[in-house]
């Protein structure tokens, strides 16, 4: 994190993919223009952004928005499985087997899976997971987050508390452990 001062207010700039989280990922990939996307790495309010004082302000933003754009364009790369990932600051083992994980979570998947696959298709666009990435991963990491005595539940699961600490994980592990449950889901 790069440390600047906007405003004369002091912000922190992610200036590597490991420090965006899957929740700015998102927000960057739906950012509708600069704006958008200086509010998504660095959480300042639209409006803040709008009354900036000073030129140089916006320039800095978007020289490092430029950076990232480069690394994002690169890809996220990660084709090994991290052993661990952090979760709302917490580090949590990452699920290699997946047949070991509760069959609740299974089903939830291939029910998000098949609508994301109906919806695309009634749309006649090619299917893209990317949308449910959070949701997966919520589903696949509540034992290893909560811990092994607690019960899976859909209802916990989808809760917007749980999916908020879900989206606190690093993108750089984030898209890797997702491309790995997509390709682990057909075989389970």
């Amino acid at each position: 994190m790069l440390p600047i001062k906007l405003n004369n207010v002091s912000y922190n700039f992610p200036t590597q993919l490991s420090e965006i989280s899957l929740k700015q990922f998102f927000a960057l990939r739906n950012a509708n223009g600069l704006i958008d996307e200086i509010c998504a790495l660095t959480g300042m309010e639209r409006q803040t952004i709008q009354n900036f004082k000073e030129r140089a302000d916006l320039e800095k933003c978007r020289l490092l928005l430029n950076t990232i754009g480069d690394k994002l364009t690169g890809g996220i790369n990660g084709t090994k499985l991290p052993k661990h990932t952090t979760i709302d600051s917490k580090i949590v083992k990452v699920p290699a087997n997946l047949k070991l994980e509760p069959v609740g979570a299974f089903i939830a998947v291939h029910n998000l899976i098949t609508e994301e696959h109906k919806n695309a298709a009634a749309n006649n666009q090619p299917f893209d997971p990317t949308n449910i990435i959070p949701q997966v991963l919520a589903h696949y990491f509540w034992l290893p987050y909560m811990g092994s005595d607690a019960l899976y539940s859909d209802e916990c699961i989808e809760s917007e508390d749980y999916i908020h600490k879900i989206n606190t994980i690093p993108v750089t592990d984030a898209i890797p452990i997702a491309n790995f449950f997509f390709r682990k889901y057909p075989n389970l």
